[in-house]
């Protein structure tokens, strides 16, 4: 089967936003007077911002109405957009730029699935929004990851079948919703549950479109006859 389309999530995939993601969700949960560790930050990224707050108001001992919930939420963002503003092209993942030349040159179509508000902003700073053919907006889809709305959706748009996509992610709700689709994973980084991936890389730095093409050909030989 020849890869057809490529879908990537953002953050620890694209660009490394994932300390900023860190930084301004634990001010938040400081000011909430409740923990946030690093772990908790690779188990919630990629999901709702809603739902982020929904678990830090669980581990507080007051109530938080859902307008409060909101108002947290608008000011995480706040603060992670003040961290991003600096942002450059030397934040791009190593082995990135070569993979989405390598992409593009072959034709094959590539899009956004990140559940990020600021994606489109975060692409622009970096100089590769030419590379989408379609980025998607998490406002206008009735469910966040780890449900795989976003990245049938995305494929969907490009016309494209699912098995014929590659979806990368990061993210632990990410490969959630892609393992829940017939796409070819890709998990990127060192957390063990990546190793549920398709291909586990840990370094974007692996990623070229021969070594892809041989992975998703390995997986179609050993796939069950019907």
């Amino acid at each position: 089967m020849k890869v057809e389309a490529v879908v990537f999530d953002l953050d620890g995939v694209i660009v490394n936003t994932v300390p900023y993601y860190y930084k301004s969700t634990k001010k938040v949960a400081d000011e909430m007077g409740v923990p946030f560790t690093e772990e908790d930050n690779l188990a919630y990224q990629g999901r709702p911002r809603l739902d982020l707050i929904d678990a830090l108001a669980n581990r507080s001992d007051r109530t938080y109405s859902y307008q409060e919930k909101i108002d947290l939420g608008e000011r995480k963002n706040r603060y992670y957009q003040e961290y991003i503003s600096s942002l450059s092209e030397k934040n791009i993942m190593p082995g990135i730029l070569p993979f989405l030349e390598e992409t593009k040159q072959a034709d094959i179509p590539i899009a956004l699935a990140s559940s990020s508000s600021n994606a489109r902003m975060v692409l622009k700073k970096l100089g590769l929004t030419d590379y989408f053919s379609i980025i998607m907006n998490p406002k206008e889809l009735k469910k966040g990851k780890p449900d795989p709305e976003i990245f049938l959706s995305a494929a969907d748009q490009l016309g494209v079948k699912y098995n014929q996509c590659v979806a990368i992610e990061d993210g632990e709700a990410g490969l959630e919703a892609i393992l829940a689709t017939s796409m070819f994973s890709v998990g990127v980084g060192t957390a063990s549950f990546l190793q549920q991936a398709d291909w586990h890389i840990e370094s974007t730095r692996e990623l070229s479109l021969d070594t892809l093409q041989e992975k998703v050909n390995i997986k179609e030989e050993h796939r069950p006859s019907e």
